[in-house]
């Protein structure tokens, strides 16, 4: 027994002996693991630190400048004076860098770029930019238009490689001079498309030199865009100037004495969305071949009265929803339009809630076909004169006077009557052609009927014939087999004939040879 308590006391010794050694041994690895952790964070920490100055200078790179200082305070508004060329060819001659071939051209000032020895002519637009907050990215000119520009200088800097966006540090004004090349640039269609945050463009004296010929929708939903100016005329080849200030909100007034438009053919929804746009004189416009005049002062909220007594009309088409949306608009007087040619004037006074009387007595309607929903919406209209009004060719004549309470009721029902006319045209139209379409139906089916009874009947002879000469084949078949069978028979029957002869033969033979034979042996 004392054995055994002392083998359990020297158990127990050893026991309590051991335990402190594995309690420090997993101490030690829990902080081991916690440095591990710890240096595991740091490393990722350091890791994302070198990657996030990595990607910064990578994004420096791509947006060529940091703008942060405008060095332009009073400049903003002045016209640009570009210097002439600097000629360096032969002394004493007057031609100009771009015709020598010299190399003595070695520099040219602005609105000249020197290639290959050459000075090469540049067009300059000034621009302004205001950015509306601290650090932001701001686009220039639409990324189409990129590849054209041979200068830009921002706030007095001169960018080596243009990007069409830009980083601005500071919210204020920034002035920039965008130079392309003349002979590329042949259109500026949505060139300045839906950036806000232009507020005011000069179209240097330049202008009038370039080709262009297309300028849709060059500020189109500029809502921030105060101030266009054209220092020289425009070209004269310009063809399309469709939705060029739509939606411009903050636009009070447009100056379109430089406006060359005699070869222009559309200007539709020009002005459309022009809400702060007060006045206009339109009649300095040449629209000798304008067709198109859709939405030309579409919501154009502000507007109170327009002079369009010089407006040449004589090729336009189309004037739907020309003044609709014109809230404030009082009085409009398009006696003097040429409508000779005026095919759809659909919903062209819609909603101008403040217009009380409309002359549209002198208009020649001859061709005129859709006047759907003319004076929609006009609730304070009280009088319209419609006499000489032609109607024979329209064709669309639905809610004319819809919304129109305090207009007599003689006229809306005598209008009225045209939409039943109208209706009841297209009704009996629609009932001629359904007797037609019945007709053809009836005469198709009795042809169809006519020619599946044809049909069934040339398959039923087809069918006898085919039956009668199945029949004869099986006919024939049967007399073959029949033959057949019968020549077999004679055949097996001669056999069996000669066999019995022979077998009758065979014993007679037989018969004598052993008569023979008893013979002898007698």
């Amino acid at each position: 027994m004392n054995d055994i308590m002392k083998e359990d006391s020297e158990l127990k010794t050893s026991k309590l002996s051991v335990m402190p050694i594995e309690n420090k041994k997993s101490k030690s690895k829990t902080t081991e693991i916690l440095i591990i952790i710890v240096v595991i964070i740091l490393l990722i920490i350091f890791v994302s630190a070198i990657v996030y100055i990595i990607f910064k200078n990578k994004s420096r790179k791509f947006q060529p400048i940091e703008l942060h200082h405008a060095q332009n305070n009073n400049n903003n508004n002045n016209k640009i004076n570009i210097p002439q060329p600097i000629y360096e060819c032969d002394i004493g001659s007057n031609e100009k860098c771009l015709t020598c071939d010299k190399k003595e051209c070695a520099s040219c000032n602005l609105g000249y770029k020197l290639n290959q020895g050459k000075c090469i002519s540049n067009y300059t637009l000034k621009a302004v930019y205001k950015t509306e907050s601290r650090n932001q990215i701001i686009s220039l000119i639409n990324d189409d238009y990129i590849f054209y520009i041979n200068e830009l200088i921002i706030d007095d800097l001169k960018i080596e490689k243009p990007s069409s966006k830009y980083y601005f540090q500071e919210e204020e004004e920034h002035t920039v001079l965008i130079s392309f090349n003349k002979e590329q640039l042949v259109s500026m269609k949505m060139m300045f498309n839906n950036i806000l945050e232009l507020i005011s463009i000069t179209f240097t004296s330049e202008f009038s030199e370039l080709n262009i010929i297309n300028m849709k929708g060059i500020f189109s939903n500029c809502k921030n865009l105060k101030n266009v100016e054209f220092e020289s005329p425009m070209p004269s080849s310009i063809i399309d100037f469709s939705f060029m200030f739509d939606n411009c909100k903050s636009l009070s007034q447009i100056n379109l004495n430089n406006f060359i438009t005699k070869n222009t053919l559309d200007i539709s929804y020009m002005f459309s969305g022009c809400s702060s746009l007060n006045s206009i004189e339109i009649n300095s416009l040449d629209t000798n071949n304008v067709i198109e005049m859709t939405g030309l002062f579409y919501e154009c909220t502000s507007l109170t009265s327009i002079d369009l007594s010089k407006l040449n009309t004589k090729k336009v088409r189309n004037m739907l929803y020309m003044f609709a949306g014109c809230t404030s608009i009082e009085n409009i007087n398009i006696n003097s339009f040429d409508t000779s040619n005026l095919i759809d004037m659909s919903f062209m006074f819609k909603d101008c809630i403040k217009l009380t009387s409309v002359d549209l007595s002198q208009l020649n309607t001859q061709n005129v076909s859709n006047i759907n929903g003319l004076f929609k919406g006009c609730y304070n209209l009280t009088e319209v004169n419609l006499n000489n009004f032609d109607v024979q060719k329209i064709k669309n004549a639905n809610k004319i006077f819809d919304g129109c309470d305090k207009l007599e009721q003689n006229l809306i029902q005598k209008y009225t009557k045209i939409e039943d006319n109208k209706e009841n045209k297209e009704k009996d139209r629609k009932s001629k052609t359904d007797k037609e379409i019945k007709e053809k139906i009836e005469k198709t089916q009795n042809i169809e009927q006519k020619e599946n009874i044809k049909k069934t009947e040339n398959f039923s002879k087809n069918e006898n014939i085919e039956k009668t000469e199945r029949i004869e084949k099986t006919e024939n078949i049967i007399k073959i087999k029949k033959i057949e069978k019968t020549e077999n028979t004679s055949k097996n029957e001669k056999i069996e004939t000669t066999e019995n002869i022979n077998k009758k033969e065979n014993i007679e033979k037989t018969e004598r040879i052993e008569k023979t034979e008893n013979i002898f042996k007698k």
